[in-house]
């Protein structure tokens, strides 16, 4: 691989969670509402948060908070609403093919990892929230699967515009695999709601280095790549 394992990677510096831009006054308040209500309702639940607790949190007063959201199911839609159109930012920028020229399949796959590892650390109330939003409101159910489904095509047609770099004699069904391992090693690491398995025993580093080789094994990149100096 270009730079092994795990190496320096040039495109990751870049990429992070992306949220609207310039926001006035009231939208800062009612993000520092969404902020503590996603922390509370990961700590302690949604059921066990009041308004008062977020409002203690987000440091501003209980009519702040009524002043700008109904009730506490309003915030926890809200904050659907909010995830929703930052998983868009996020992923119109992550999927860019313009954002990924000179990068190989390993470069891609490497980022995409740490960019999730990241994530899960900053923003560990994130599904918490969404599953909440979705149990007061069962008609969003489908929203996220929606789009996790779009980012994920949009993932593969990029790791297939690199089919050269791939050894495994069916491309296609080789990176569709390999994303559905991927998100599946990285949902028994950090859903909460998954038992615990060996996986979390590894530090983050560990975790991604061997998901990142189990990876590129499959689709034989190590392969194809000798095979190209030979």
């Amino acid at each position: 691989m270009r730079h092994g394992i795990m190496g320096k990677n040039p495109w990751q510096s870049e990429l992070h969670w992306r949220r609207e831009g310039q926001q006035d006054r009231a939208h800062k308040t009612q993000n520092r509402v969404l902020d503590a209500a996603e922390t509370l309702f990961f700590e302690q639940g949604y059921d066990a948060t009041s308004v008062q607790d977020v409002a203690k949190q987000a440091k501003c007063s209980i009519g702040s908070v009524y002043h700008h959201f109904r009730d506490k199911k309003a915030i926890a839609l809200a904050l659907f609403d909010r995830m929703t159109r930052e998983f868009e930012l996020t992923m119109r920028e992550a999927m860019d093919p313009a954002r990924w020229n000179g990068a190989g399949i390993a470069d891609i796959l490497h980022e995409f990892i740490e960019f999730s590892i990241i994530n899960n650390k900053t923003r560990p109330g994130f599904k918490t929230a969404a599953l909440e939003a979705v149990r007061l409101d069962p008609s969003l159910g489908d929203h996220f699967p929606q789009m996790q489904r779009k980012a994920n095509k949009q993932l593969k047609a990029l790791l297939l515009a690199r089919r050269r770099e791939i050894g495994h004699p069916d491309p296609a069904f080789a990176c569709g695999y390999v994303l559905d391992l991927l998100i599946a090693l990285l949902r028994a690491r950090f859903d909460p709601h998954v038992q615990k398995s060996q996986l979390s025993r590894l530090s983050n580093k560990k975790f991604a280095e061997r998901a990142l080789s189990l990876a590129c094994s499959f689709l034989q990149l190590e392969r194809q790549e000798q095979a190209n100096h030979a």
